[in-house]
């Protein structure tokens, strides 16, 4: 992994425990969302890691994070309304600390439904959106999503604990229609395909490296 340091982002639950990978560019950074924090879910996750290694590999800075409540950050869990909260302050912190032009928002399960929600909501500022096997059972997916960025939604077929035909569902009417890789018989955590999944990011991800 690139080297990190660890960072605070003032949350508006308190104190958000953050790692940081700098590159040499900050036009476009990645800011990454851990699963559910009930379910051990840290920004220390391997699905979690693997994306911000991927984001090294292109020369993108990243940012992972722990929402409210977990590891050292401040707060409760706040069931998915505050979490939202914490991903805008975390993306405030990239563009206006850290000087970030634009964001890939990347998320996995209950951290790609926060993603998800919270690039509804800030849509100005990001590159692309990637869900990472969203739990849209646990949140209230969209039926629309911005013009202003693409999103990419992976996900396993023999996912255990997102039901895959709900997310292809959702996938096959949100509008617009988001690029979909199936893993055939990947589990939810992508047991033995991370580097299947970080070759797929690589590919998907690099042509809003053109203009850097």
């Amino acid at each position: 992994m690139a080297q990190e340091k660890a960072i605070e982002i003032q949350g508006p639950a308190g104190v958000l425990e953050g790692r940081l990978a700098e590159a040499e560019q900050t036009q476009l950074g990645v800011l990454m969302c851990h699963p559910h924090p009930l379910h051990q879910g840290t920004m220390n996750n391997k699905v979690v890691t693997t994306v911000t290694r991927t984001a090294a590999s292109l020369g993108l800075p990243s940012l992972r994070f722990n929402f409210r409540g977990v590891g050292a950050s401040d707060g409760q869990h706040d069931h998915g309304k505050g979490e939202q909260e914490d991903v805008l302050a975390a993306l405030d912190y990239v563009l206006n600390t850290l000087g970030w032009e634009k964001v890939i928002m990347a998320g996995f399960s209950f951290g790609a439904g926060m993603a998800c929600l919270a690039a509804c909501r800030a849509p100005e500022k990001l590159a692309a959106l990637v869900l990472l096997a969203p739990a849209v059972h646990h949140f209230d997916a969209p039926n629309t999503l911005p013009n202003q960025f693409e999103t990419f939604v992976y996900m396993g077929d023999g996912d255990e604990v997102v039901p895959f035909d709900e997310v292809d569902n959702w996938a096959s009417l949100v509008i617009p229609t988001p690029h979909f890789r199936v893993f055939a018989d990947g589990s939810h955590f992508f047991h033995g395909r991370l580097t299947d999944l970080k070759a797929s990011l690589k590919e998907d991800l690099a042509p809003l490296l053109e203009h850097l």
